[in-house]
């Protein structure tokens, strides 16, 4: 159908949430009215009752595909858990499927992923020092920013050291590009984990001692600073401590170009987690202390976080405990269908976080850095129709084993949890994707977003 009218839905704008109709016609948003009429040549989705908000984008996806570890995951089983979750853009990672460090990289990727998606995705390149030349014709080809790790990562996707991150953000500030980096100290982590392996230490909640807050802090100062003399944009991905909260707080007041990312699993678990779910709640940087992610909530409320990623990057259950020394496991989980409802039931209903600031960290923010807004990111006249609905009220139990994902596991973090909140429709550019069970679109629905201006 050509246009689809969204009836009596609790419409979640940036600045007020409002009961009236959503018309949609031809994929884009043209109208919000109190009384919407329909016609003929129209489809008609009764969201009385229901939340209304743009469409989730995901701004930190590993997507293990093309490449060697596409068994843990692939294009056609994580757009459909993304769908499920309200999410409509994937920001995908470079890494670890192919490294996507030139344009024949990001060529190869793309003919993978334009067959395969149903929800609209965004690459991320690389930045390492093995294609520090390549970025300006990454951003060519379309990618809409550069992740480097300050930690040790692989050979084919090595450490980005200081110089080279210098050189990258100067690189990336002449065509308004965006570097993101996963801030821990290298060699302090490194070493903090070997010495817990060497001692046999068998209580994993302490894998927040191994990379300890202050790990994580001193990255994040130093990755800032040289963004700051250079005025380069910058992301801090995954944040998980209030020192650095504090600390971006102040930078970001002082009109530094730096935008703040956390996940939902560093707002809702501790470290203890870990001595329960073990391998399986591993990731970096660590969960931390139950003090420090109720104060995190502070930095989510009064804007100093703009952004919520999944992290989404899922292992089997045989790769989780092949090296039978937790500090040698792999880190990384799936989750990209329990973030939005993990957020609603934490965040609005318990914490009193409202609807705005909710759409802002999962849409609006995520739509400005990317320059991808007003296309994306938001409910108004002009946007791309990406949207998803939400009974607020509704009360299930989120089961890993019935995920859209390709693995699928009974063990992972947000297994069995409770909670009150569900999307039941996710639509992209006016399509019906997702209708609380189903996915309705053909492999290949979603399109490539690329960057338009740089804010």
């Amino acid at each position: 159908m050509s246009k689809t009218i969204i009836k009596h839905g609790n419409l979640v704008l940036e600045e007020q949430t409002m009961q009236a109709d959503l018309v949609i016609e031809h994929g884009i948003i043209t109208g919000i009215t109190l009384d919407a009429q329909a016609d003929g040549d129209c489809t008609v989705i009764d969201a009385a009752g229901k939340m209304v908000l743009p469409g989730m984008i995901d701004t930190h996806s590993h997507v293990t595909d093309p490449g060697p570890y596409n068994y843990r995951e692939d294009w056609h089983c994580a757009s459909r858990s993304a769908a499920a979750g309200g999410i409509t853009t994937i920001a995908d990672m470079p890494l670890p499927s192919i490294a996507v460090l030139n344009k024949d990289r990001v060529a190869e990727k793309l003919q993978v992923v334009e067959n395969s998606s149903v929800v609209d995705f965004a690459l991320w390149g690389g930045v390492t020092p093995l294609n520090i030349d390549k970025l300006e014709e990454m951003n060519e080809a379309g990618c809409i920013g550069y992740k480097g790790f300050m930690c040790f990562a692989t050979k084919e996707y090595p450490q980005i050291t200081d110089g080279y991150l210098v050189e990258g953000l100067k690189r990336t500030k002449e065509f308004g590009g965006l570097i993101a980096v996963h801030a821990e100290n290298a060699e302090v982590a490194d070493m903090g984990c070997k010495r817990f392996s060497a001692e046999g230490c068998t209580d994993e909640a302490r894998f927040d001692d191994a990379r300890p807050w202050w790990v994580e802090y001193e990255a994040i100062q130093r990755a800032t600073l040289f963004a700051k003399v250079l005025d380069a944009k910058l992301m801090v991905c995954h944040m998980t401590i209030t020192q650095g909260a504090e600390y971006l707080k102040d930078l970001k007041s002082k009109g530094a170009r730096i935008y703040v990312e956390t996940c939902p699993h560093y707002l809702l678990f501790d470290h203890d987690i870990l001595r329960e779910k073990k391998a399986f709640a591993k990731c970096t940087p660590p969960f931390r202390s139950r003090e420090n992610v109720d104060a995190l909530w502070a930095y989510v409320a009064d804007g100093t976080i703009d952004v919520l990623g999944t992290d989404h990057g899922p292992f089997t259950d045989e790769e989780k405990g092949q090296e039978g020394d937790f500090w040698k496991e792999y880190c990384g989980f799936g989750c990209n269908d329990a973030v939005m409802a993990a957020m609603i039931t934490e965040g609005v209903h318990k914490r009193g976080l409202s609807w705005n600031r909710l759409a802002s960290l999962t849409s609006g923010n995520a739509a400005r850095m990317f320059g991808i807004y007003p296309q994306k990111g938001s409910l108004m006249p002009g946007a791309d129709a990406d949207l998803q609905i939400i009974d607020p009220n509704q009360e299930w139990v989120y089961d890993g084993l019935k995920s859209f994902s390709k693995t699928k596991s009974s063990k992972g973090v947000y297994q069995g949890m409770k909670f009150t909140g569900k999307v039941t429709s996710t639509l992209v550019r006016g399509e019906l994707v997702y209708d609380g069970q189903n996915i309705l679109v053909p492999d290949g629905y979603g399109k490539l977003v690329r960057r338009k201006n740089g804010i």
